[in-house]
């Protein structure tokens, strides 16, 4: 341990003379490191900029760079700094001066002196010459940004052997605006063209000069690596798209919107001009895939949610685009699966388009094509949808079912527009229907006013009262009435009251439960499809985690009313009374007058005196 410093003893400094003192400490003064006080000062104040911070990617670096306060991973520590200008010293006690230009929050370039032992700032940087390499470094976990150029366009393209023209390629815009699809063709007579698919996530755009620039990640079959993945594009659009007159055969520079060159390996090297690059692309915007309008009576209400609220369709644009979304991307929780969720997941649209099994997770972009046939209460049409990057053509029908219920049978994906109705892709007898309402449905009368008793109830083909439910509050749905305070031969409902109360209620009811325990229901849409018909309700009491809203079939049977429910749609191949989450059959057994005989007799009683009054008034004025 290096002993701590005694001060001088009175008598040692009475030995020294002034003159002595002095010398002494020019001599200290003299041996010390000139550079620790003013370096340390400087060490302390030199710091890369706080939103530099993060990890980075620069072609030719195998490890990740690491911007942290004062260091940079493969560079060393800073010691010294002036605006962009930075000197940093590393292990091997080797200063260096680097520039750093921010291009954008995602891309940073610079270019940097030689190893020196130290010197100052100014003469490190001083080495740094006009010619020396340009390093560019692109934030690994970077938020993308909007593309600069939105699609549909078709272009032809070049990689040093001619341009490829035909067949044309194309462009198309993704779900995301940050996101583009690129198909390459290949042609037949033109060297180095290949028929193949990349995704471009945008992720910094920056204007330079007269030219601007676009950095983003390219996704393909044989991109296996950050070197294969980041490409850099130097871009400008025609001045006569610019003025608002570009696109396909507008004329001008030959309908020409953009001009694009990109790099042939991850870094802006040699792109100056987008005439020159590792691959050239004409751009030329294509018609648009919307070509037609929704019908009004889909589009005056532009929310409407599945019963089970899994998924939302909305309407934007003047009525021409519709997206599909999971109520979870909006509400941050997962909806429990259901027939309408496994449309995009399972057994629906996912699987007859041929998609990836994340795109259920993505929002679903339609737009309408062409209008095949149109009447009151029903729309057929050709859509065009992209989903994540992915994109084609399906067939599409739309039933009114009531002002606040529709219904949608949606066919298999297709690439040609006009395979998209053919039965092979659409057939409507056995695609399933997805049944959407509003999110404020209005009421409507129920069917079937009465008194009705209930027998044979099933929940999902089980016999209720084989069921045990756990123990809590009594819950009023019918999920289970109470069933704690019943035995368990009659746990469940066994009387339907309809309209008594109001004509759009329907109230199940249990032998013993108190008069207060009822489940009710408030009627919305109904209508008849094949001889079964569908009914909308909504739980006036619902449990947090009972149905939002359910779906009644039901269909008459020598006397009895066959009814099954669904909290997601109105399945078509459920049989009434047999299948569906809940079964049962009803019969009458009263009018609403008997359902509260101690309200009603008094009013008959009122009525009978009316009537005797009236009569007798009228023989007094035949006197």
């Amino acid at each position: 341990m290096r002993p701590a410093p005694t001060a001088p003893s009175e008598g040692t400094m009475a030995l020294l003379s002034p003159c002595s003192v002095v010398q002494l400490l020019a001599t200290v003064v003299a041996v010390l490191p000139l550079h620790l006080v003013p370096a340390a000062r400087q060490e302390e104040a030199c710091y890369f900029p706080g939103k530099w911070e993060g990890t980075w990617f620069q072609s030719g670096v195998r490890s990740p760079i690491i911007i942290s306060q004062n260091r940079l991973s493969t560079k060393g520590r800073c010691t010294a700094s002036e605006g962009d200008k930075f000197v940093v010293f590393d292990e091997k006690s080797c200063y260096r001066c680097v520039v750093i230009h921010e291009k954008h929050a995602n891309v940073l370039q610079y270019k940097e002196s030689y190893c020196r032992s130290r010197e100052s700032l100014v003469n490190l940087c001083s080495l740094i010459t006009g010619d020396a390499l340009l390093y560019s470094m692109f934030r690994i976990e970077a938020t993308a940004v909007p593309c600069p150029f939105k699609g549909p366009f078709t272009f032809t393209y070049n990689r040093g052997h001619g341009d490829c023209r035909s067949p044309v390629s194309s462009i198309d815009s993704c779900t995301e605006d940050s996101r583009l699809l690129l198909r390459y063709q290949a042609c037949p007579d033109i060297p180095g063209t290949e028929s193949t698919v990349e995704e471009l996530q945008c992720l910094a755009t920056w204007k330079e000069g007269s030219s601007r620039y676009l950095v983003g990640k390219v996704r393909h079959s044989h991109a296996t690596s950050n070197e294969d993945r980041y490409r850099c594009f130097v871009y400008e659009r025609s001045a006569l798209a610019a003025a608002g007159g570009g696109g396909s055969g507008a004329g001008g520079d030959d309908g020409v919107d953009f001009r694009v060159a990109q790099s042939g390996d991850a870094t802006c090297n040699g792109l100056f001009s987008p005439m020159e690059g590792s691959r050239t692309m004409t751009l030329r915007k294509a018609m648009s895939h919307s070509k037609c309008w929704f019908p009004a009576w889909l589009t005056s209400s532009l929310r409407w949610h599945t019963l089970d609220y899994a998924r939302s369709y909305t309407f934007h644009h003047r009525n021409t685009t519709l997206r599909i979304s999971n109520s979870s991307l909006a509400g941050g929780h997962k909806p429990a699966p259901s027939y309408a969720n496994t449309l995009l997941s399972g057994a629906g649209i996912s699987v007859s388009m041929g998609l990836s099994s994340d795109a259920a997770s993505q929002e679903m972009r339609v737009v309408c094509t062409e209008l095949k046939q149109q009447t009151g209460d029903v729309a057929h049409l050709v859509t065009h949808f992209t989903m994540g990057c992915q994109s084609g053509f399906m067939c599409m029908t739309f039933y009114r079912r009531d002002g606040h219920v529709i219904e949608v049978q949606t066919g298999s994906h297709t690439w040609r527009q006009e395979d998209a109705c053919l039965p092979a892709n659409f057939n409507k007898s056995t695609l399933p229907f997805v049944t959407l309402v509003t999110s404020s449905p209005e009421p409507r009368q129920c069917p079937y006013l009465g008194k009705f008793s209930v027998t044979g109830l099933s929940r999902a083909g089980r016999a209720a009262r084989s069921l045990r439910h756990g123990r809590g509050r009594p819950r009023r749905d019918l999920d289970g009435l109470a069933t704690d305070a019943c035995p368990e031969e009659s746990q469940d409902f066994t009387t339907l009251v309809v309209g008594c109360s109001t004509v759009d209620t329907m109230e199940f009811r249990s032998k013993c439960l108190p008069a207060d325990v009822v489940s009710a229901y408030s009627c919305h849409g109904r209508w008849e499809d094949n001889g079964t018909h569908y009914l909308i309700t909504t739980p006036l009491s619902r449990s947090s985690h009972g149905a939002r809203r359910l779906c009644f079939m039901y269909r008459e049977l020598e006397g009895l009313v066959l009814f099954s429910s669904s909290a997601d749609s109105c399945q078509r191949g459920v049989s009434p009374g047999v299948g569906g989450a809940l079964a049962f059959n009803v019969t009458s057994s009263g009018q609403c007058v008997e359902a509260n005989s101690c309200v009603r007799p008094g009013a008959r009683a009122l009525w009978a005196v009316a009537a005797v009054a009236t009569l007798a008034a009228w023989r007094h004025v035949e006197r």
